[in-house]
C-alpha cells in the first residue's frame, strides 16, 4: 500500500477508528475528541523530516489504540525501515494528513471517495 490513494484510505480508516475509540472513552465530549485529534494532525503536519513524521504518526496511533477494541495495522510503507525520498515524503504525508483530516472533520464522509 505505497500508493497515495491507498495511504489516504488507510489514514481515513485510522482517523475514524481513533475518533470512535476516543469517543467511547469520553462519551458526550465529541468536541474535546475533535480538538485532541486536531492537535495531533497539526503536530504531525509540522514534522519536517520523513523519519519524525512516521515516528509521530506511529506514536499517536499506539497511544490511542492500545485501549481500543478495534485494531488497526500499519502499512508496509510506514513500517519499513527504508527511508522515504523527499518526493515520497511530500506525497505520502499529504495523503495521510488528508485522510486523517477528512475522517475527523468532513461531515458525513464515508471513505473519501472525492479524493480518488
Amino acid at each position: 500500500m505505497g500508493s497515495e490513494s491507498g495511504l489516504y484510505r488507510w489514514a481515513f480508516r485510522v482517523g475514524r477508528t481513533m475518533m470512535d475509540c476516543l469517543s467511547e472513552r469520553s462519551p458526550g465530549r465529541e468536541d474535546a475528541v475533535r480538538n485532541q485529534l486536531r492537535s495531533f494532525i497539526l503536530s504531525l503536519r509540522s514534522e519536517l523530516t520523513p523519519e519524525r513524521f512516521r515516528r509521530a504518526l506511529v506514536d499517536q496511533i499506539v497511544s490511542v489504540m492500545t485501549d481500543c477494541r478495534e485494531q488497526v495495522s500499519l502499512p508496509e510503507v510506514i513500517k519499513s525501515e527504508r527511508p522515504w525520498t523527499v518526493d515520497e515524503f511530500y506525497r505520502y504525508s499529504t495523503a495521510i494528513l488528508s485522510g486523517l483530516y477528512e475522517a475527523v472533520f468532513a461531515a458525513g464522509s464515508s471513505g473519501g471517495s472525492s479524493k480518488e
